[in-house]
């Protein structure tokens, strides 16, 4: 993995340890916890351990990829905001989640994601190179 997604990697880490559970939410109606359950959700999906309906893949697959090249172009500031979640196994509805595990198990998906090589068949857009 090159030295720039290691330093991103850091980077998360170290911005997820400063949350705390009265952390104010600057964008979304989710609080710390449930973001950050959210975010560790986000990273199953990556992987193909969360399952989607069909027509998801072929959206995903047929349409998806143009959506990916535009906003990977695009700033994480530009996304616009309190965008639905339509993937019902990462809405997070559990408003009393402990915030230090959840970070835990965030941090250590997103550890586990640094080994990752080679192409990931991702469960909405397809084929897709790791990194």
């Amino acid at each position: 993995m090159s030295e720039i997604s290691l330093l991103s990697v850091e980077e998360l880490i170290e911005k997820l340890n400063s949350l705390n559970k009265n952390s104010t939410p600057r964008w979304g109606k989710m609080n710390s916890s449930q973001m950050v359950k959210h975010c560790s959700k986000s990273i199953d999906l990556y992987l193909g351990k969360i399952t989607v309906p069909f027509w998801y893949k072929y959206f995903g697959v047929t349409i998806g990829k143009l959506f990916l090249i535009y906003i990977s172009k695009l700033s994480p500031l530009k996304t616009p905001r309190n965008l639905k979640t339509m993937v019902k196994s990462l809405k997070i509805s559990d408003k009393n989640l402990d915030l230090d595990y959840e970070k835990d198990v965030l941090i250590q998906k997103l550890n586990n994601l640094i080994d990752l090589e080679g192409e990931i068949d991702h469960p909405i857009y397809g084929k897709m190179e790791s990194e």
